[in-house]
């Protein structure tokens, strides 16, 4: 009886683990080769972005590795720069929890989890809803997004922002029912301001929990 119970409860924290496992790769730029493995930073078939993965660097602020966002002038204020996490795959009505270490320093930022399915019709010029075919994953819409709370504008600490969401069980796609297939993270940064400047993100933690 008592191995049973030892048994059941085994098996009960080893489920617990499994929920709450990051499925974010390389969440806090560690990796010792390369420590933007993982990440999407460069975007050449988006004309808002193509120079984005210059801006994109792997830095290490007050003691936490991260990913430094630096702009240079004239770019907060108009289109911005962005860093997004590797696609993972999605479980379509899950419920997921998404958090990030922010420290702004010079702008502010925008943070979403979004979910993606496979594109029913991929056109020639990709966008920022959609992304071309790659050796891991098919072409790509965008189907749902959630939008993190703000972290604090021009702020020199870390501070931690995050929300939990639902993924929809099936989405309508170019008039067909489809369902969620893949989930990322993104940060966005931005400032109404001709000035360049830099903003720091890291620990992206993306866990299902029911």
């Amino acid at each position: 009886m008592k191995s049973l119970l030892l048994a059941g409860l085994s098996l009960l924290v080893c489920l617990h683990a499994g929920a709450q496992t990051n499925l974010i790769p390389n969440p806090a730029f560690s990796d010792p080769k390369n420590p933007l493995a993982g990440w999407r930073t460069a975007f050449p078939y988006e004309p808002w972005y193509v120079n984005n993965a210059d801006w994109v660097k792997p830095a290490t602020e007050q003691g936490k590795t991260c990913a430094a966002v630096e702009l240079p002038p004239g770019i907060a204020g108009n289109q911005g720069g962005k860093i997004e996490s590797a696609f993972v795959k999605a479980e379509p009505g899950a419920t997921y929890r998404v958090d990030v270490d922010c420290m702004t320093w010079d702008f502010s930022a925008k943070l979403h989890a979004e979910a993606w399915t496979h594109d029913p019709k991929p056109i020639d010029k990709p966008d920022k809803f959609r992304v071309p075919a790659s050796p891991d994953h098919p072409a790509l819409v965008m189907c749902y997004r959630a939008q993190i709370p703000d972290a604090p504008g021009k702020s020199k600490t870390w501070t931690t922002t995050g929300r939990e969401f639902t993924l929809p069980k099936s989405v309508v796609v170019a008039g067909e029912d489809q369902q969620p297939e893949w989930l990322s993270v993104k940060a966005v940064v931005y400032a109404g301001t001709p000035n360049g400047g830099k903003s720091f993100f890291t620990n992206f933690r993306l866990v299902k929990v029911k």
